[in-house]
């Protein structure tokens, strides 16, 4: 199925629709630096000293310039993707990084609107904009919606994994930079790092009193306050730093039903306390607590390909195709008409602590503790009808929980050999389950009141389970120099992961009895997967101003539970582990005294066992594909040809198919040798500005923007669903200040109507799209002090 609702950007608009960040520039240093323009402020978290000892900086976020922490004092962008601070330039590993100011000015509060900014990036939202997305990085990604699963993009947040995607929907706020590292990290980052791994790192608290507060406002009444504050308890010993966010409005979807509440409706509030302890130069120690609620009327999808008369679906001969609004009569794209008001119920609490320790002068370790809790509760109605076909449909993940430590020691030997080695365990636990309500409505006619009772009407399926996961492995990465401009790496990592569910019960019934019958009761199962990954490569840097490299890398997901298992106590199965081995040969380059850079990479990707959601009948379990590769191309080039412009363009090229004897297990059936891997796009591209219109005595005028364009993605293994090629185009005009900005920007500026999700469900007479969101425009003003 073809989406029609691929807006074509005219080609004078191209020259506008351009961004402040992509290939995400970190601006910094006065210099005509590759990735940013304009003179460094104040700063905005620590700054790393080359022998890891930390340096403490005014925390405040200044005026939108970029953050110092992110750059060395030549204006080399700095991050930490191999767990040790490098300039961008000198790390072979295709990476894009985005800092404090860039986020700033883009008015960023989800990770989501940084991934798919980097090339060959996506993202879909099986729950809409408000829920847990799905990351698609390089053609790997995941189908599975189910709230006990990881996914194949490891998220690590201030160096701690998240294990359960609830954990993944912390917002982002006063964050010091965000790094997205593309390809398997299997070495240094573990399981789940199949497709790539993203580092959100926070910024920590300051020796100085200061902080920040920023106040915006836009249509659909959307307020977002965000701030913080920091100071020092003990001088240059310990000090806090306290942020927070806060978004509301009423919602970007019209609901038409009278008194029912505009669906789509965000509701977040998010506060993190932090302090730094720092008693000597060899040691630091900063201890995080983290709280997101997220709430708000729910996201209502569009059915579409409805067919209620079709003789192969549920309850065949039912009246629901001759009644109003049974194939949403008389509504625009972005309307809806529910008189049910599904919620969205997200409440997360987060401990972490990270210390370091400069032991002597070549070694250093490292421990990383992270403990979470919480609730994930999304209640909807699946078809977006006034009718009652799949209503409501509840994802249930209670008392999630998750532990991760890591201890990691890593050398600086003046010699040509250095390593990093180190252990860590993860456990994480989830009591999850669904609910579904099929064809309940009255309205269906006599072919629906056959129940599984004598009073009952339509089918109802439930099911819950407690999983368990633990999780051990062991790394070690080292680098030789083998030449003074030559030097080869290596790594290992062995991982062993035990996956348990136990109490997996399930029901069918109807209204009159949703418990009519146990199909699968208080079942117990376990498995133990193995994994041993590799990773080995060459870098080459001729000149200071290039770096080329040659790798393999690879990844490993874990293997994980059917989380769809409702008729019978066969369907609680495991789906085994994904593995993905990338070859890859990139080179970075830094030309023309700096104000231009090129960076580019090929690689093929050898992707086994990818997880994923197939409709069966009326189930969707989890199943595998045998193999697929991924083959592609990508390229980030900045430049600047004055100090008041900086242009950028970021190009992702990929050749994602399912292999030729690809099978699909189970028994669906489904032939996709040969297809599109689901959620990947063959072609994206990026292009961004950022333009200092004015230059005042103390302050500047300046206007950012970016059109990102994405080809076809089917969302689906069987290529039955798809969206058409589309461009999103956002733009902000911004007046900066030291203390002071105030600034206007628009996101999808031109109202493009794009589906950003779908799923097939024939059996119920439709297919399930999710919409992404309308034009959104606000005024924002900060102050700092």
């Amino acid at each position: 199925m073809h989406v029609p609702y691929a807006f074509r950007l005219p080609a004078t608009v191209l020259a506008t629709a351009l961004c402040t960040t992509l290939p995400f520039s970190v601006r910094a240093q006065e210099m005509p630096a590759p990735f940013g323009t304009g003179p460094v402020s104040s700063g905005l978290a620590a700054q790393e000293s080359s022998n890891g000892t930390m340096a403490a900086p005014p925390a405040a976020q200044g005026r939108p310039s970029p953050g110092q922490a992110d750059s060395t004092e030549s204006g080399d962008i700095v991050v930490t993707a191999t767990r040790r601070e490098q300039r961008i330039q000198d790390v072979p590993i295709a990476i894009s990084a985005i800092g404090a100011a860039a986020i700033q000015e883009r008015q960023v509060t989800q990770v989501a609107d940084i991934i798919k900014l980097a090339p060959n990036s996506q993202v879909s939202y099986p729950y809409g904009e408000g829920g847990p997305p799905n990351y698609v990085i390089r053609g790997i990604s995941s189908t599975d919606y189910s709230p006990n699963q990881s996914k194949p993009i490891a998220i690590y947040i201030d160096e701690g994994i998240r294990n359960l995607q609830a954990f993944e929907s912390m917002p982002v706020f006063d964050v010091e930079r965000v790094e997205v590292l593309r390809g398997p990290q299997g070495t240094l980052y573990g399981k789940n790092a199949t497709g790539g791994a993203v580092n959100i790192v926070t910024i920590k608290p300051g020796f100085t009193t200061e902080g920040y507060l920023t106040g915006s406002y836009g249509n659909f009444d959307r307020v977002r306050l965000q701030g913080a504050i920091q100071t020092p308890l003990i001088k240059d010993i310990l000090s806090v730093r306290i942020a927070g966010l806060y978004v509301h409005d009423n919602g970007t979807f019209r609901n038409l039903a009278p008194g029912a509440g505009d669906l789509n409706q965000t509701d977040v509030f998010a506060i993190r306390g932090a302090l730094q302890f720092q008693p000597s130069d060899d040691f630091e120690a900063t201890l995080r607590y983290n709280h997101v609620r997220s709430g708000g009327r729910n996201y209502a999808p569009i059915a579409a390909n409805i067919d209620f008369n079709d003789p192969a679906i549920l309850f065949p001969g039912n009246n629901l195709g001759n009644q109003p609004g049974s194939n949403r009569n008389g509504l625009g794209f972005f309307e809806s008409s529910l008189t049910r008001t599904p919620k969205r119920d997200i409440r997360i609490d987060g401990l972490n602590l990270v210390m370091k320790w400069n032991a002597s002068d070549t070694i250093t370790l490292n421990s990383v503790t992270t403990y979470d809790w919480g609730k994930w509760v999304d209640t909807v109605d699946s078809d977006g009808l006034e009718l009652e076909v799949e209503s409501p449909f509840v994802t249930r993940g209670k008392n999630l929980k998750q532990f991760v430590q890591e201890f990691r020691l890593a050398t600086s030997f003046a010699g040509p050999f250095n390593l990093q080695a180190g252990a860590m365990y993860t456990w994480d636990s989830a009591n999850a389950g669904f609910d579904f309500r099929l064809f309940t409505d009255p309205a269906c006619g006599n072919a629906c009141n056959a129940g599984l009772t004598a009073n009952g009407r339509g089918l109802t399926q439930t099911n819950n389970f407690l999983q368990k996961r633990d999780g051990y492995s062991a790394y070690v990465r080292g680098e030789l120099e083998l030449a003074r401009t030559l030097t080869a790496t290596g790594g290992v990592r062995f991982s062993r992961d035990k996956v348990a569910v136990s109490r997996y019960n399930a029901f069918l019934g109807d209204t009159a009895d949703t418990f009519a019958v146990n199909t699968i009761a208080n079942v117990s199962d376990r498995r133990t997967f193995n994994d041993t990954s590799f990773e080995a490569g060459i870098n080459w840097k001729p000149a200071e101003t290039l770096l080329l490299y040659g790798s393999m890398r690879e990844g490993y997901r874990t293997g994980a539970v059917n989380a769809q298992g409702f008729s019978d106590p066969s369907e609680v199965n495991f789906a085994p582990p994904e593995t993905a081995r990338t070859f890859e040969a990139g080179f970075k380059s830094t030309l023309l005294d700096r104000a231009l850079t090129v960076n580019g990479s090929v690689f093929q990707t050898d992707y086994k066992n990818q997880q994923v959601i197939v409709p069966e009948g009326l189930l969707l379990p989890l199943r595998s594909i045998s193999d697929s590769r991924v083959r592609g191309f990508e390229a980030e080039i900045t430049a600047k040809p004055t100090n008041r412009v900086t242009l950028g363009v970021g190009i992702g090229v990929l050749d994602p198919t399912y292999g030729a004897d690809a099978v699909v297990t189970g028994t669906s059936g489904v032939d996709v040798a040969g297809n599109q891997i689901a959620n990947s796009a063959r072609f994206s591209l990026n292009l961004n500005t950022n333009v200092v219109l004015a230059k005042l005595a103390d302050a500047t005028i300046e206007f950012n923007g970016d059109g990102v364009y994405t080809s076809r993605v089917y969302y689906d293994i069987g290529e039955t669903l798809s969206q058409g090629g589309y461009w999103l185009a956002n733009a902000r005009v911004a007046y900066n200040a030291d203390r002071f900005s105030v600034g206007a920007g628009v996101k999808n500026l031109f109202n493009e109507k794009y589906v950003s999700y779908g799923l097939q469900l024939r059996a119920l007479g439709f297919d399930f799209l999710q919409r992404g969101v309308p034009r959104m425009y606000s005024a924002d003003v900060t102050f700092r002090f």
